[in-house]
C-alpha cells in the first residue's frame, strides 16, 4: 500500500541516489516480478500498493505512522482497517483505544481496551494504555490500579514506572511519588527521562537536595560521550532502549517504544540492519515497505539485510524498488543518514569505493543529540571509505 507523501516533505532522491542503484542493479540480473495491486482509501485518500497476506501489518504500519506525526483521524482508520483483517489482535484494538481516547471518544476507547483484555487478559499496554486515558480523563484510582497491574506484568518498563509516579503525584501522594521515582533512578541510572521526572517532582515538593541531586544527573548525562551504564548498545533515551529490544531480538518492543522515540517504523529496520540483526531488519523492512513504498530507509534496511544474509534475488527486488520509488522524479522520503551510510557499506562490498563515496556525499549539519549508533557507524564506513580513524 502507498501513502501519499505531503507536498512538504516530499524531495526528490540525489542524482547520486539513481546512479548509485543503477550501478547495483546492473550487478542483480533477475528482474522483479509485477505483484497484484490493492487500494484502500485512507483519510479520504486511495492508497494503492501490492497484496501482501498480512495486510493488516501494513496498515497497522500507516497507523502507527500517522500516530507519530500526530494525525490522529488518520491514524485510528488505519487501525479500525487494521483491525477489519486481523479482529483478534490485542496490539491493534489498545492502540485503537489509545487513539479513541485522545481524540475524546472516552466509552469507545474503554470498549476497544475491553476487546483488547478479552483476547489477551495478561496484555500490559492494554492496562498501560487505559491507565493513561484514565489519567488524562482525571478517573485517578481507576488509573493507579490499571497502572499497578500493567507493572505487575511487565515491571522492567520504565514508561510504566513514570505513569505510575505521576498518578501518584496527581493524587497528591507526593511522597510515595517521589519515593518511586527514586527506586527507577537507582534502577535505570542512565535513563533522562527518569531524572527530569525525579527532577520536577522535587522541585515541587521543595526538596533542594533531591533537585540539585537530580539536575547534576541530568547535565552529565547531557555530556557529549556520557557513558550508558549496563548497555552494550547507547544512543541516548527511548532510542537506546529501542536498541536493546532489537539486539534482544525483541522486535515487537521495539516498535511499541520506537513509538516513544517518536522513530518511524522505518527507521526501526534499519537501526536493526545497523545492529546485525538481519531477521528483525527485513521482517520490519517487508512490513513498512509494503505499507509505504515511499519509504527509501525501509528499502535500503531490506536491501542491507538481504546482502548481508546472501540473498540475491531479495537483494534484486530491494533495489528495483528504490529505483522505482524515485524514478521519473517521483516524490520520495529520502533516507536517513544511518539508512544512506548503511547503503554506502552496501555499495562498497558490491560496486566499489567510488561508487559508495559519491552516494553517501558530505556530512549533513548536525542536528539534535548525537546518536550512538550513528556514530559508530559513520566512524566505520569512513574508516573503510577513507581510511579515517
Amino acid at each position: 500500500m502507498r501513502v501519499a507523501v505531503p507536498p512538504s516533505a516530499a524531495r526528490r532522491a540525489p542524482r547520486a541516489f539513481l546512479a548509485a542503484i543503477a550501478s547495483l542493479a546492473a550487478l542483480t540480473s533477475m528482474a522483479g516480478c509485477a505483484a497484484p495491486r490493492v487500494a484502500r482509501s485512507i483519510d479520504g485518500q486511495i492508497i494503492e500498493g501490492r497484496f501482501i497476506a498480512a495486510q493488516a501489518y501494513a496498515l497497522y504500519a500507516i497507523g502507527a505512522e500517522a500516530e507519530a506525526r500526530g494525525d490522529l483521524a488518520t491514524a485510528l482508520e488505519a487501525y479500525e482497517l487494521a483491525e477489519d483483517g486481523d479482529p483478534d489482535s490485542a496490539d491493534i484494538w489498545t492502540r485503537i483505544g489509545s487513539v479513541r481516547c485522545r481524540l475524546g471518544r472516552g466509552e469507545a476507547a474503554g470498549a476497544a481496551f475491553e476487546r483488547a483484555r478479552a483476547i489477551e487478559p495478561d496484555y500490559e499496554p492494554a492496562y498501560r494504555e487505559q491507565a493513561r486515558c484514565d489519567l488524562s480523563a482525571g478517573r485517578l484510582e481507576a488509573a493507579l490500579g490499571r497502572i499497578d497491574r500493567a507493572i505487575s506484568l511487565d515491571p522492567d518498563r520504565d514508561d510504566g514506572a513514570l505513569l505510575r509516579a505521576e498518578i501518584l503525584r496527581r493524587l497528591g501522594r507526593t511522597g510515595d511519588a517521589r519515593l518511586a521515582l527514586r527506586a527507577l533512578v537507582v534502577r535505570r541510572p542512565w535513563s533522562t527521562e527518569a531524572w527530569r521526572a525525579l527532577h520536577a517532582a522535587a522541585v515541587e515538593a521543595g526538596d533542594r537536595a533531591v533537585a540539585e541531586q537530580a539536575a547534576r544527573r541530568l547535565r552529565e548525562l547531557a555530556a557529549p560521550g556520557a557513558p550508558v551504564p549496563g548497555r552494550r548498545v547507547s544512543s541516548g533515551g527511548h532510542l537506546a532502549e529501542v536498541d536493546e529490544a532489537l539486539v534482544l531480538g525483541q522486535l515487537r518492543r521495539a516498535r511499541r517504544l520506537a513509538r516513544d522515540a517518536d522513530l518511524t517504523p522505518g527507521e526501526v529496520a534499519v537501526r536493526a540492519a545497523a545492529l546485525g540483526r538481519l531477521g528483525e531488519a527485513r521482517e520490519q523492512a517487508e512490513l513498512v515497505s509494503a505499507a509505504d513504498p515511499a519509504s527509501a530507509s525501509a528499502l535500503v534496511a531490506l536491501a542491507v539485510a538481504a546482502d548481508l544474509s546472501g540473498d540475491l534475488d531479495a537483494l534484486t527486488r530491494a533495489c528495483d524498488a528504490l529505483d522505482l520509488s524515485t524514478a521519473a522524479g517521483g516524490p520520495t522520503v529520502a533516507p536517513s543518514r544511518l539508512a544512506r551510510l548503511l547503503f554506502a557499506e552496501l555499495l562498497f562490498r558490491r560496486v566499489g569505493r567510488d561508487a559508495a563515496l559519491t552516494w553517501l556525499g558530505p556530512p549533513p549539519p548536525a542536528l539534535g543529540a548525537p546518536d550512538t549508533l550513528s556514530q559508530e557507524v559513520e566512524r566505520r564506513v569512513r574508516r573503510e571509505l577513507v581510511g579515517a580513524p
